[in-house]
């Protein structure tokens, strides 16, 4: 009994310890928790929260397919979207200095998961690539360009 007892707790903390050791499912828990920021303006069910008929704050991630690319994704995150017209209340603002390169793959991991079905973890170290490779930049993005990149 005793012996039983004890291999019943150790397979128990194993199994624990593994599913918080998975890279997915450490990167999805951290994005949920950072995306809080996001659900001011794309709502919490990422579907753009409404402030008038017709109206939204920001777009629906079901909708856009910007975030299928993660380089384009990184890029809208890091530097803001320019406002252009009048189809979102909002503008897109720049997270560059408020998200480091951990809870930006996080989000961008929770968000490409959760609302655009893809399977997939963005990593840190592909966020720090794209904050270098756009560190010059220090105007907002359009969304003509984030498209280029979609293409």
């Amino acid at each position: 009994m005793k012996f039983s007892l004890l291999t019943l707790v150790f397979f128990s903390l194993s199994f624990v310890t593994s599913a918080y050791s998975n890279p997915k499912t450490t990167a999805m828990e951290l994005g949920k928790a950072k995306y809080l920021m996001c659900s001011a303006c794309h709502g919490m069910d990422g579907k753009g929260l409404q402030i008038s008929p017709g109206m939204l704050m920001a777009p629906a991630y079901a909708e856009s397919t910007l975030v299928d690319s993660p380089e384009a994704f990184a890029l809208l995150l890091l530097k803001g979207i320019a406002k252009e017209g009048a189809d979102f209340m909002g503008v897109m603002a720049p997270l560059e200095a408020a998200l480091n390169d951990e809870d930006m793959a996080a989000v961008m991991t929770y968000v490409r998961n959760t609302y655009r079905g893809h399977d997939d973890v963005i990593s840190p170290s592909q966020v720090e690539e794209w904050r270098s490779k756009y560190a010059d930049r220090k105007e907002p993005v359009t969304r003509a360009e984030l498209q280029e990149l979609v293409e």
